[in-house]
């Protein structure tokens, strides 16, 4: 969280991925999931960025909970539609921030890449 809060760049690596902050394959639409590689256990925050750098969180899950991305009985298929429930009980009626890059979503202190 200090890194997103203090302005830290959001990088991506040599293959043009995103490294810290990345948003996830729906369904649902614009979940992202900033993710806490260091120390042990990893984590990943899950949200939504409603709008340009305003990165809203409601859900904080250990890597190990969640499991394989794909699985259908990992702790994803129930991590981002919670998520999604939640943020829509605030933002309800809002339309959803959506772009092809990340500078549609983050205005500085971001490497330039392609989501």
């Amino acid at each position: 969280m200090t890194h997103w809060v203090s302005g830290g760049r959001i990088r991506a690596d040599e293959k043009g991925k995103p490294r810290f902050l990345k948003r996830l394959d729906p369904p649902p639409p614009e979940i992202w999931e900033i993710r806490v590689t260091d120390p042990n256990p990893q984590a990943r925050l899950l949200g939504r960025i409603v709008e340009q750098d305003t990165l809203i969180l409601d859900r904080f899950h250990t890597r190990q909970f969640l499991g394989e991305k794909g699985n259908p009985n990992s702790g994803w298929s129930e991590a981002m539609p919670a998520c999604d429930l939640a943020i829509n009980a605030l933002f309800s009626g809002e339309p959803l921030l959506q772009g092809n890059s990340i500078r549609d979503y983050v205005k500085d202190n971001c490497d330039d890449f392609l989501l």
